[in-house]
């Protein structure tokens, strides 16, 4: 980054590590499945004993509920359901090779390694710098993202810590503008309808509150003492 005249850098800075836990977590996790067909494809047998499945609907069966299941789950749980279409795609393959008289933990394996590597190299991709005069925050992976935001024009800084954050002193500061940009939206919506005779009559409903959001590039996502890096900001305006 070029400094303008006059400007001086106080920060420079990166995610830290355990910013994109859930990433590494879910590949390191679909690696672990992989790991467990390839070392020890006997004991899936001994585990799930069913009389009304032979050996390799057994194994199917373990496949899917171990790879499928828990991905389900986290796809709810970060309302993305990129995780549960890999899943049901992975187990499809698997299944197929398996049939195919092939290794059925390939897929499992690659990904889970290749997730990885990508994640870290997706962390790494993210630069963040806090100057006298304006903060640039970037993404360049695949595509370049690229916001830079003048001091003059913050108006507010807000600081998201979440639990392991405060284990490991990391979060998120979102610097908000008269614009809006770094504000979310949470929605919850309610409806219900009643029949009556051949017509249907529908009654819905939705509350919307704004909350301070906003994308990795968007925001010093995930930085090490964000305190620090907060109060740096705020010395600031």
């Amino acid at each position: 980054m070029k400094l303008g005249k006059g400007e001086e850098l106080l920060l420079e800075l990166k995610p830290h590590p355990l910013a994109f836990a859930h990433l590494y977590l879910i590949y390191t996790y679909i690696l672990a499945v992989g790991i467990y067909l390839w070392l020890y494809p006997v004991n899936i047998e001994g585990i799930m004993r069913l009389p009304f499945l032979s050996g390799p609907q057994t194994k199917m069966l373990f496949l899917w509920l171990i790879l499928v299941v828990p991905l389900v789950v986290a796809s709810l749980i970060k309302i993305s359901w990129r995780w549960a279409f890999l899943s049901v795609a992975l187990a499809v393959i698997s299944t197929a090779l398996y049939y195919s008289g092939h290794l059925m933990w390939i897929p499992e394996v690659a990904v889970g390694l290749i997730g990885d590597l990508f994640t870290d190299i997706y962390r790494r991709s993210h630069n963040y710098y806090v100057t006298s005069k304006r903060i640039v925050m970037e993404k360049r992976f695949i595509t370049v993202n690229v916001r830079e935001l003048p001091i003059s024009k913050i108006n507010d800084v807000v600081v998201d810590i979440s639990l392991l954050g405060r284990l490991f002193n990391f979060g998120t500061v979102i610097p908000l503008t008269a614009s809006g940009l770094g504000i979310g939206q949470d929605l919850a919506l309610a409806g219900t309808s009643v029949k009556v005779s051949r017509f249907e009559v529908g009654v819905a409903g939705g509350r919307g509150i704004n909350v301070p959001r906003a994308r990795t590039f968007l925001a010093l996502y995930g930085v090490p003492d964000p305190e620090n890096v907060s109060a740096t900001i705020s010395s600031l305006l």
